[in-house]
């Protein structure tokens, strides 16, 4: 089934959950790794400002954390004030997977808005993928 609404792909973190959950929950890594937020301003309240690179329009991002079950909401907007959780990341540890305990899967979950033509959210898609190899690589080496 082709899912028109939601959006998730996941990768295999050689780290223990905490050391992701560490790396997620730094507000200055979201440039790192996140489309359009490179070249990203951490303001004092935590939101990050940044603009998207195929248009140069503004986007303003949140962090709001659960960390006892290993989900983080990125609210995303165009402006400060206008913040929505379309963003879900969700760190499983390893044991929880009968795997490693040492590792863990993260996981990126974006939902389309209902405005969003075919040719954004295939972008947006294809931006989620390529994000969670880096998030993969750049939390293996952020902990070593």
């Amino acid at each position: 089934m082709e899912d028109r609404w939601a959006h998730i792909c996941s990768a295999a973190v050689d780290r223990p959950a905490a050391d992701a959950m560490a790396f997620l929950l730094a507000p200055e890594n979201l440039a790192a790794w996140a489309v359009g937020l490179g070249d990203a301003t951490v303001h004092p309240d935590g939101t990050v400002e940044g603009a998207f690179p195929e248009t140069g329009e503004p986007i303003w991002a949140r962090i709001d954390a659960d960390t006892e079950r290993g989900t983080i909401l990125l609210h995303i907007g165009p402006d400060p004030g206008g913040l929505v959780a379309r963003i879900m990341i969700r760190v499983v540890p390893g044991a929880v997977l009968e795997g490693d305990p040492q590792s863990c899967v993260v996981s990126l979950v974006a939902w389309r808005q209902a405005g969003m033509d075919e040719a954004r959210w295939e972008s947006l898609k294809s931006g989620h993928e390529a994000e969670i190899l880096e998030l993969k690589r750049l939390i293996e080496a952020s902990a070593r």
